[in-house]
């Protein structure tokens, strides 16, 4: 039974060369640039969700609602500037497949 999985382990090792990939990727530097702007939009967001509750724990009702609007679009925003700092750091070169 051990030969078995032996031979069955030996017969994957040799195979796998075969089935492997070369992925040559180039830095982006837009993709840096594009996650710094995200992690200030989130600590934007951070600091508006506080003073919404700051506002609301005073009974103004109006200004916290215009804070907690100002957070939901920094945090918008974040997830904007991630997804682009994913598609910008994608730049691969793949051979062979």
């Amino acid at each position: 039974m051990r030969s078995t999985y032996a031979i069955a382990f030996a017969t994957f090792m040799l195979a796998t060369p075969a089935m492997s990939q070369v992925i040559i990727q180039t830095p982006n530097g837009d993709a840096a640039r594009h996650e710094e702007r995200a992690q200030r939009d989130r600590w934007e967001a951070r600091q508006e969700r506080q003073e919404a509750d700051r506002r609301a724990a005073m009974g103004d009702y109006r200004g916290a609602a215009e804070a907690d609007r100002e957070a939901r679009r920094d945090w918008r925003d974040a997830r904007r500037q991630e997804h682009r700092a994913q598609e910008d750091s994608g730049s691969s070169v793949i051979i062979g497949r």
